[in-house]
């Protein structure tokens, strides 16, 4: 006589239970991630139309804030023959208020505020003393015995004289006062090297 095997009834059952359960899994894991990723995209774009739109947050905006004095120096200084708008003038600008106004402006970068007796580099630089110190930049230093940036120099700046923290030197709270120095010194007509007094 043969011997027939008869399927057990509740392994197959469980079995087939089994395999319903991990597909309502799949299915409920796929539900998650159908909505998940919409409500992230949406939480993204969000935050882009708030912050350029609405937040008024000065670091989401790419127009330079035109402070007291800006036109003043503008026109004395020509900024104009770099263009009327754009990118470079822009730069200038922002380079002006971080020098004028940098308790505002620089304030991560700095622990003084405007009740300071020191609180801007202004305080301390006239846009010819910034000139001549783009033109004369990149030089050995004897006391340092190194060559040292103009970008190094405005670091020291806000570490030493306004008692604050270094900004990397490819900040904008950097480049925008190199900008500005190159500005000046291109109106002054100043060569590389060029000592004040000696024009």
């Amino acid at each position: 006589m043969s011997e027939q095997t008869i399927p057990d009834s509740s392994a197959a059952s469980a079995d087939s239970q089994g395999s319903q359960g991990s597909a309502g899994k799949q299915v409920a894991r796929n539900g998650a991630t159908a909505w998940k990723t919409p409500l992230m995209v949406g939480l993204m774009f969000g935050l882009v139309l708030w912050s350029h739109y609405v937040s008024g947050v000065r670091v989401f905006r790419s127009e330079s804030v035109s402070e007291p004095g800006w036109e003043k120096f503008r026109a004395d200084y020509q900024i104009d023959y770099f263009g009327e708008d754009g990118q470079f003038v822009r730069a200038v600008q922002n380079g002006y208020n971080l020098v004028n106004y940098t308790y505002k402006y620089a304030s991560r970068f700095t622990r003084k505020t405007a009740a300071d007796h020191v609180h801007s580099c202004a305080s301390c630089h006239t846009p010819e003393d910034l000139a001549y110190g783009f033109v004369n930049s990149d030089r050995m230093d004897p006391k340092l015995g190194r060559r040292v940036s103009f970008e190094d120099r405005v670091r020291w700046c806000y570490a030493n004289s306004m008692g604050g923290f270094v900004p990397t030197i490819y900040d904008p709270a950097i480049r925008d006062i190199r900008l500005l120095a190159r500005a000046v010194a291109h109106n002054l007509q100043l060569s590389e090297g060029a000592i004040r007094g000696e024009e």
